[in-house]
């Protein structure tokens, strides 16, 4: 009944958010004859302060914005071709891939990674967390037996959710498993006391964590998820010349973005509390965990996530073992002038 609810309420915000826009990926041309892309963030505070940065500023592509919160609705807007990119968590496809009747190869794997982006790895700012109720009595993942565990659906806040209880020597037959459509309302339910532990994005329960109601018992670096926002494409758009050439020319341009968000932190924190309807701290916050650079998809990133892909499946928590080199397709590396792992780790 919880993946029915998600699933219907995936659909209403999927053609809520392609009504509102005008959606329709199948319509390849834009304004004056340049390439159309339909592209989906799963907040609208991105999309502004790209077009705040200027770097899309005279391209020779029409860049069409959809709102769709969730990697559920995401990966259903996909793979009904309303849009050309989709806006995930890393481990999005690892969970597509394991969950799929059919096994994916090089050849059939209907979509695949073409962009990931990150900040650094300081735990204060670290992306996704496993926090508890202060008062749920949990003080490890051990003690969550018989507990509410809110979570959502696909992405990597399902991952952390996942890695958690396997950490923690637990399935979910041992606990109330909570599924919502997206992180959103799993850190309201959260934070309003509904569950007594979440596994989700930091900056929505920063209050909580903030009034001593909440506290974080595991975060990325202990789950090692590398927790890359990441845009998805279909196999089909990929395959287009003109699709491909567009998204080259997008993630050139956006490349720049990142250094523009660094220069202007008074700027980004004004547009993120008029889009996200947050205070300053949880503004500072965003700031900080939104700054990065993309991330190359090479050997060293592909192994980390492979090793999430195997805690999953010696953890029982996913059907079979993926190979999670299929799901990322490294060809925009070199316009996007992604960092390595190498670098990355050295950064921190």
């Amino acid at each position: 009944m919880r993946k029915l609810i998600a699933s219907l309420f995936a659909t209403t915000l999927l053609a809520a958010g392609l009504s509102a826009c005008g959606g329709d990926a199948d319509a390849g041309s834009g304004s004056d004859g340049a390439t159309k892309l339909t592209i989906s963030y799963q907040d609208t505070a991105f999309p502004a302060l790209i077009e705040a940065s200027g770097v899309l500023d005279g391209a020779d592509l029409d860049v069409e914005w959809v709102n769709l919160t969730g990697p559920a609705a995401n990966l259903q807007a996909l793979y009904s071709k309303a849009i050309d990119l989709g806006h995930m968590g890393d481990t999005s496809l690892t969970i597509e891939q394991a969950n799929s009747k059919t096994d994916w190869t090089a050849d059939n794997a209907p979509l695949e990674i073409v962009a990931g982006w990150r900040n650094g790895n300081d735990p204060e700012f670290s992306p996704l967390v496993t926090a508890v109720r202060t008062d749920s009595g949990i003080t490890e993942v051990a003690d969550a037996k018989g507990k509410k565990w809110g979570f959502n659906f696909g992405g990597y806040n399902h991952a952390q959710y996942l890695v958690s209880l396997v950490q923690g020597g637990l399935t979910e037959d041992d606990i109330e498993p909570t599924q919502f459509a997206d992180g959103a309302t799993s850190a309201a339910a959260f934070n309003a006391g509904e569950v007594d532990i979440y596994s989700g994005g930091h900056g929505p329960i920063l209050g909580a964590l903030a009034s001593g109601d909440a506290e974080i018992i595991l975060d990325d670096s202990q789950t090692a998820i590398p927790a890359l926002n990441v845009w998805t494409a279909r196999k089909d758009v990929l395959d287009d010349e003109e699709k491909d050439a567009a998204l080259e020319e997008f993630f050139e341009r956006m490349s720049g973005y990142w250094a523009w968000h660094d220069e202007n932190p008074e700027e980004v924190k004004k547009i993120l509390v008029e889009q996200l309807k947050v205070d300053d701290a949880r503004a500072d916050f965003e700031y900080e965990v939104r700054r990065g650079a993309f991330r190359a998809f090479d050997d060293g990133l592909l192994a980390e996530e492979q090793a999430v892909a195997q805690a999953l499946f010696d953890g029982k928590a996913i059907p079979k073992l993926p190979e999670v080199g299929i799901g990322f397709d490294p060809r925009y590396n070199e316009v996007q002038g992604a960092i390595s792992s190498a670098d990355a780790q050295a950064a921190q």
